[in-house]
């Protein structure tokens, strides 16, 4: 008999995560840790769905033992440094182009 307690995460993507353009069954998780899928525009999509995740989305995952949760947080949470190059969009040549350019971080993101 188990006593362990599960814990659910809950992880917002943000546009310098490493996980934005790739599907959600590519993470690789911790032991007894398992995505149970994610949400995005107030609607849920199953793991079963093979979603590709994008900024905006918030991944939903469940570890068996609470004491493996702050793992897998921290696993979800993996960012690229803020100055990674491999986005679809080009960086503003000029400090004075990035604000003047409202939409800039929009344009990074991993959607097409």
């Amino acid at each position: 008999m188990s006593f362990a307690e599960p814990k659910l995460i809950q992880v917002p993507i943000q546009f310098n995560s490493s996980y934005c353009g790739i599907a959600l069954s590519a993470i690789q998780l911790p032991d007894n840790c398992y995505c149970l899928g994610l949400t995005r525009e107030n609607r849920l999509i199953i793991a079963s769905e093979i979603p590709t995740i994008f900024c905006g989305d918030r991944i939903l995952a469940v570890a068996i033992n609470r004491a493996i949760g702050c793992e897998l947080e921290v696993t979800l949470k993996k960012t690229h440094p803020v100055l990674w190059t491999s986005f679809r969009s080009h960086f503003p040549r000029s400090e004075a182009d990035l604000f003047n350019n409202e939409d800039f971080l929009t344009k990074l993101c991993c959607k097409d």
